[in-house]
């Protein structure tokens, strides 16, 4: 409650100022800011949630199922599949680093559908010259980091690639490098 006394020293009285009642409402209004504020972190928290619950995948024992049905098609798929032999490669990478040249001796394989495989065995004896440049190509050219990665999946992917561009089928599903030594000088 807010008083006020007057200037006159006799006057020992208080006043009661019609500020009372502006002091209360301002007191109000200020709860009323902050239910508000809690009312809105509640929202954007519950909408957060919602948006989030639908962004999570599924539960575990769906993705086994998923998972396993995955594997079992992937391994028909393999069933299905012959390994040719492309050939060996020996060749030195000068790009892999500054004042730094790897040599690079590695096998390469190649995963076919079996229905394919005489088409591309008669496509490897056709193109043999033309495959072994894109190969050595690609071998020379690479990154040190993708000579070093222990999968070599970005070589696997471009030997694939620059195959199946130069037999103008996609014959190979995959490549598999068996034997693979690098040597820096």
């Amino acid at each position: 409650m807010a008083t006020a006394t007057t200037d006159d020293p006799g006057n020992d009285t208080a006043e009661e100022l019609p500020d009372d009642l502006e002091v209360a409402h301002a007191a109000v209004a200020a709860r009323k800011k902050k239910i508000k504020a809690a009312g809105l972190v509640v929202g954007l928290t519950v909408v957060m949630m919602g948006v989030g619950y639908m962004f999570m995948p599924e539960s575990s024992a769906e993705n086994l199922a998923e998972e396993d049905e995955s594997a079992i098609a992937a391994s028909e798929i393999e069933d299905d599949t012959a390994e040719v032999e492309i050939g060996q490669f020996n060749c030195t990478n000068s790009r892999a680093g500054i004042d730094i040249s790897v040599h690079v001796n590695f096998s390469l394989v190649a995963e076919v559908q079996k229905s394919n495989e005489q088409n591309f065995l008669d496509a490897k004896d056709l193109y043999e010259a033309r495959i072994r440049d894109i190969v050595n190509r690609v071998a020379r050219s690479a990154s040190r980091d993708d000579l070093n990665d222990p999968a070599l999946d970005t070589l696997k992917r471009e030997f694939r690639e620059g195959i199946n561009r130069i037999v103008r089928k996609h014959y190979i599903v995959k490549i598999h490098i068996p034997d693979w030594q690098t040597m820096e000088r």
